[in-house]
C-alpha cells in the first residue's frame, strides 16, 4: 500500500489481487471472503498510516455486449456471477472513487451491504457498468469501499 502510494500508483489505479496477498485466496472459493478480510485489514493498516485515500475492493463479474444490470440478490448468486479474475484492492484519492466517475445517464447503483455480511456502517458497495472502449463489451464490476 505504501509504495503504491510513493510511486504514483493511485494515479495509475494500480491494483493488488488478494491472491497476491494470500495463496489460499487464489481459489475461487475463498475470494469474497478474503476478498472481505483483505479490505478490513487494509482499511486498518491505511487508519493507522493516517493515508488519506478511500480503500476499495472491486469484484469484476462476467460482462457481455448488452448491459445486464445487478442480476443477483444474493451472495450465492453473486459468486456465481465472478468473472476469471481474483478481487482486487485498490486506494484513491477521496472523491475519486469510481461512483464518482460514472456518467449521469450511467451512474452507479448501491447494492446491499448485507450482501456480503458487511455492516453499511464499515462500509459503502455499489455497482457499475459501462461500455469498455473500442468494443462491443460491457464491463460489470461491484466495489466494496471505506
Amino acid at each position: 500500500m505504501l509504495a503504491i502510494v510513493d510511486d504514483g500508483g493511485v494515479r495509475r489505479f494500480d491494483d493488488l489481487h488478494i491472491d497476491k496477498v494470500e495463496p489460499a485466496w487464489k481459489h475461487r472459493a475463498n475470494w469474497v471472503t478474503g476478498g472481505l478480510e483483505a479490505f478490513r485489514v487494509t482499511k486498518i493498516l491505511r487508519d493507522r498510516k493516517g493515508l488519506p485515500f478511500t480503500v476499495a475492493l472491486a469484484f469484476s463479474l462476467t460482462s457481455g455486449n448488452r448491459p445486464r444490470g445487478i442480476d443477483f440478490q444474493t451472495r450465492k448468486e453473486f459468486e456465481e456471477r465472478l468473472d476469471s479474475s481474483p478481487p482486487s484492492l485498490y486506494l484513491f484519492r477521496r472523491g475519486e472513487e469510481p461512483r464518482n466517475q460514472m456518467a449521469p445517464d450511467n451512474p452507479a447503483e448501491n447494492v446491499d451491504p448485507s450482501t456480503f455480511s458487511v455492516q453499511p456502517t464499515d462500509a459503502r458497495c455499489y455497482y457499475i457498468e459501462f461500455r469498455q472502449e473500442n468494443t462491443e463489451e460491457y464491463r460489470r464490476s461491484v466495489f466494496v469501499e471505506g
